[in-house]
């Protein structure tokens, strides 16, 4: 195995120094930086929704195989609502994302997303994933809770109603939560 590794790791070397050689002989670049694009908020906690999603088993049979899993949105945010519709079309493991304002029209939901404490009472959450953006919702029973704001981002697992539920999250995404609820 060591004498396979040690052509791989020749041609990585030279693969660098043809890059490096390119660089330098490309001289300085005169043009205008490009501008730096800063995710909103809403973006952010999109993103993270959606990487929950990738670390995230599911219980047996609450997803058809090769079926979709349905993100139902309940939020007062417009933004929020909009940065979550973008995710909808989205491969998770094999399967697609669809992004639903409500409960989707009766259909139930794998995934149910809040913003507030109102609509996390409001809202049919049995049997689903559900993610929060208020403080204090993976106290109120809710599974992952996200924190976004000025000292940066994190999240909350309340890993005993998730276990409950029959969800069960990667160990990168356990040793990544500010705080994990058993």
């Amino acid at each position: 195995m060591p004498s396979a590794r040690k052509p791989a790791l020749a041609s990585v070397r030279r693969l660098c120094q043809c890059i490096v050689l390119l660089a330098a002989s490309c001289g300085p670049c005169h043009s205008a930086p490009a501008p730096q694009i800063v995710p909103s908020e809403q973006m952010v906690r999109a993103a993270m929704v959606f990487n929950f999603l990738r670390f995230t088993d599911f219980p047996p049979g609450s997803v058809a195989r090769g079926g979709v899993i349905r993100l139902c949105v309940d939020v007062s945010d417009k933004r929020q609502e909009m940065a979550l519709s973008e995710l909808s079309g989205r491969r998770i493991g094999g399967h697609t994302l669809v992004v639903r304002e409500g409960t989707a029209g009766g259909r139930p939901c794998q995934v149910l997303y809040v913003d507030s404490h109102a609509s996390w009472n409001a809202s049919a959450k049995l049997g689903a994933l559900t993610i929060g953006s208020y403080a204090g919702f993976a106290r109120d029973g809710g599974m992952i809770e996200i924190a976004v704001g000025g000292d940066g981002t994190s999240f909350d697992i309340n890993r005993a109603e998730s276990g409950n539920a029959g969800f069960h999250f990667s160990p990168q995404l356990l040793n990544l939560a500010t705080n994990v609820y058993e």
